[in-house]
């Protein structure tokens, strides 16, 4: 008797934290690097780099309350806003930018279950 060993794959959305489905580039079109959310992707973006979104609905730690405190970037999703969510979780913002020296393009995201207190 023959036995015969069978591999499968899962496959993981991203819809579940958005995981390694943000890319990054910088102005030259060179590419800097994958990450697992927005927020790190953000970080490590040169000044006038490009992060791009995949498709998928981001949560989480590090998918909201986004900030780049005074770079020149440009975020934006590959598909545009039908395909992109920021979901809020009803405890945050898609983006937190606070002060005149946040600069830059957002293109393509839906925000969805914003809440925000106290503040403006």
């Amino acid at each position: 008797m023959k036995k015969e060993l069978v591999f499968g794959w899962i496959l993981v959305s991203s819809l579940a934290y958005g995981t390694g489905s943000v890319t990054v580039y910088d102005s030259g079109g060179g590419f800097v690097g994958s990450y697992t959310t927005i927020q790190a992707g953000v970080n490590v973006c040169p000044n006038e780099g490009t992060v791009w979104v995949e498709n998928g609905t981001y949560i989480g730690a590090g998918n909201k309350d986004l900030t780049w405190s005074g770079k020149k970037i440009t975020v934006r999703s590959v598909n545009g806003v039908a395909n992109c969510i920021i979901d809020c979780e009803h405890s945050g913002r898609g983006f937190y930018l606070y002060n005149a020296y946040d600069c830059g393009t957002i293109s393509g995201f839906m925000i969805r279950n914003g809440y925000v207190t106290g503040g403006v």
